[in-house]
């Protein structure tokens, strides 16, 4: 097991985290009432094994709240004899906070010798040069000024690497920019452009060891007004984009590639973190700028007793507390940015409060919060209905709720005409009518099996993010042509209801082929149609989708665009899921799909897999679930390196189990096999 523990934290999220690390396979962390619940689920799952776990940069400093060392042991204690635990840190005192109980042997960590601190530094300077000999001398006496410092070798070298000229070189040096005062890490920030700069000093307003996304940040550094585009029409996006990859390249940025998601869903490579240090830089950089509020779930009314700045423009509160709120944040004229971060699910959030921050702070441009099951409420009609169309230059609303709540927003909201991203979280379901929206550029809601009434999207022509749309076709404003003209929708799209379409010619106006940035698409049909044939014809994917999902189809003939190269459709595609279709004979021969990875075939009624699956070079996983009439296996490709049969034929599944058997010969040469039932499973 590996955490990082970083100078500030709280033993909810470090359980956590072990909890996860000790999973196998990894899996995400169940919601717990308290820390005592939580603290025994670990102590169970550590129980009587033996264990690494490395419990990298830990502080001593005791000003910082919850920081109790010997609580964060405590659960580790069930391991059996032998388990060990490697701690890092940048100081001895940490030791003995540890408690009196625990043996420990404190190994200083040597520096790098001048060799290869030198080569360090040259690794990230000139990654991709040939010839590094020119480099060589001027490099080496960089090198000195840097202290030995892996973090100032990444940071500086990073910045070198795009400056790749010995003249240059020679000027960093000259100068003297690299001096002790200063430090590398600061020469490092100030190599950045003003945009960059700015936009680097906002990430002091999250908390040190906070996931960031890239996403995210991205839409809130736009929000912000930090980006201006350089180009004539270009996308501002992309811009920051640019500067997010900047800011990766040189480290100030560094992804995080561990965790659940990672293993499960590559989300892990979509997180980021900022170094400690670096997080020490941003803060001094952002001045009053930004403040942090790291107030705790149990200190409400006024358990944070600190002073905010009265010029802080970005603003960060970890807990919801309306005392907090009520006395301190809502005098701050100029604040730009308040984001709740949490809503505990036992805390009421009075109506009255959110009111409050909607009349007495008119310059937000970013307000989100994140409400509990419990708090629901909040988001009717009643609360906004007047208050929120105040918020003239508000840019970006994030009102995130769980699940169990249907966010219903009334007319007014159509008056933020600035706004950029609409963000309602889990939300089970949302009624919208935003066609005034002109700026919109994200609408973030729920599931895509939440019930949405999104009417008139069509003049949404800015829109880039939608992640579901439900087709209604005997309402007007959401019927499946409110999409033809949305051509900037990018990365991942879910179309659901598409049995209320009525013919091919209603499903050509959609236009998915000219939505070319889509990437992860979803059709589906919940009910049966008698032109699901000609819909499905009609929806022909764009050429570079990569995911495709089809849920429901009951047409008795296959898209041509799916079995014919010659047809258009994504011929790029890498992952097909196909759900719950039920023509009688073989799946269709997928001809047009020659660069597939993933198979996934669930609840189908086919009595055959398609026979041509031989010739898919790249077929790497098949995964076959709950298709009862397949009874036997056609030639696999060679490529394939996971297959998992699971609730199929029992006949058909022992058969491929069974040494010699045709079905098993079929599937022989496949690395990873997995086949499992209602009562057993087995894995080979």
């Amino acid at each position: 097991m590996w955490v990082h523990v970083s100078q500030s934290f709280r033993l909810g999220d470090i359980f956590k985290e072990l909890y996860e690390e000790a999973s196998e396979p990894k899996v995400p962390c169940p919601q717990f009432n308290n820390m005592n619940s939580l603290e025994k689920e670990l102590e169970r799952k550590l129980d009587g094994k033996r264990f690494l776990l490395v419990l990298d940069d830990v502080w001593c400093n005791k000003d910082v709240a919850n920081q109790n060392l010997p609580e964060l042991l405590s659960p580790l204690k069930v391991g059996k004899r032998g388990s060990k635990i490697l701690l890092t840190t940048r100081s001895r005192y940490v030791f003995p906070d540890l408690g009196p109980d625990v043996r420990y042997t404190a190994m200083p960590v040597p520096e790098f010798d001048d060799a290869a601190f030198f080569e360090l530094f040259m690794h990230y300077a000139l990654e991709d040069v040939q010839d590094q000999r020119k480099f060589e001398s001027i490099g080496a006496e960089i090198a000195k000024k840097l202290m030995r410092s892996p973090l100032a070798a990444k940071t500086v070298g990073g910045n070198l690497r795009r400056q790749q000229e010995v003249k240059y070189w020679r000027g960093v040096n000259d100068k003297d920019l690299i001096n002790k005062r200063t430090g590398p890490l600061w020469w490092s920030y100030y190599q950045l452009d003003e945009q960059a700069r700015r936009c680097f000093a906002y990430c002091s307003i999250f908390p040190r060891r906070h996931r960031l996304r890239r996403d995210d940040l991205v839409r809130l550094w736009v929000a912000e007004g930090f980006i201006r585009s350089t180009d004539e029409g270009g996308d501002i996006e992309e811009v920051a984009e640019e500067i997010f990859n900047e800011l990766l390249s040189i480290s100030f940025l560094q992804p995080v590639v561990r965790g659940w998601e990672y293993y499960y869903y590559g989300m892990g490579k979509d997180h980021y973190l900022v170094h400690d240090l670096l997080h020490d830089l941003a803060e001094a950089v952002a001045g009053s700028d930004c403040f942090r509020i790291d107030n705790n779930t149990s200190q409400k009314g006024g358990g944070w007793t600190g002073d905010v700045p009265r010029d802080v423009r970005h603003l960060f509160v970890q807990s919801y507390d309306a005392t907090l709120i009520t006395e301190k944040i809502l005098e701050l004229g100029k604040l730009h940015t308040l984001i709740i971060y949490s809503v505990g699910g036992d805390t009421p959030v009075e109506e009255i409060v959110i009111k409050n921050i909607l009349k007495s702070l008119p310059k937000l441009r970013v307000l989100a919060i994140a409400f509990g099951e419990e708090d629901a409420f909040i988001c009717g009609q009643n609360i906004f209905a007047v208050t929120i169309s105040q918020l003239k230059h508000l840019r970006y609303l994030a009102v995130r709720v769980e699940n169990t709540c249907t966010v219903i927003l009334p007319s007014t909201v159509n008056q933020l005409y600035q706004v950029q991203l609409l963000d309602f979280g889990r939300c089970s379901g949302l009624l919208l009518s935003c066609h005034d929206l002109v700026n919109l550029r994200h609408l973030l809601c729920g599931s895509e099996f939440a019930e949405l009434s999104i009417s008139n999207i069509s003049w949404l022509i800015s829109l880039q993010t939608l992640q579901t749309f439900q087709v209604w076709g005997l309402l007007k404003g959401q019927e499946a042509k409110q999409l033809r003209y949305l051509n900037r929708l990018s990365g991942k799209l879910s179309i659901s209801g598409l049995e209320s379409v009525e013919s091919r010619e209603e499903a050509l106006e959609v236009d998915l082929a000219a939505k070319k940035r889509l990437t992860d698409l979803t059709l589906s049909f919940f009910a049966s149609s008698e032109v699901a044939a000609m819909v499905l014809e009609g929806l022909c994917p764009p050429v570079g989708l990569k995911d495709l999902t089809i849920r429901g189809y009951n047409g008795l003939v296959y898209p041509k665009w799916m079995v014919g190269r010659q047809n258009g459709g994504p011929e790029k595609l890498q992952n097909l899921t196909l759900f719950f279709w039920s023509q009688p004979g073989p799946a269709p021969a997928l001809e047009a799909f020659i660069h597939l990875r993933l198979l996934h075939l669930t609840h189908c009624s086919w009595s055959a897999l398609p026979g041509n699956m031989e010739h898919l070079s790249s077929l790497e996983a098949l995964w076959i679930y709950n298709c009862s009439n397949v009874r036997s296996l056609p030639k696999l490709p060679q490529s394939l390196e996971d297959f998992a049969l699971v609730h199929c034929n029992d006949g058909f599944m022992e058969s491929c189990q069974t040494v010699g058997h045709p079905n098993w010969q079929n599937i022989q040469h496949i690395p990873s096999k997995y086949f499992g039932s209602k009562n057993t499973s087995q894995k080979g």
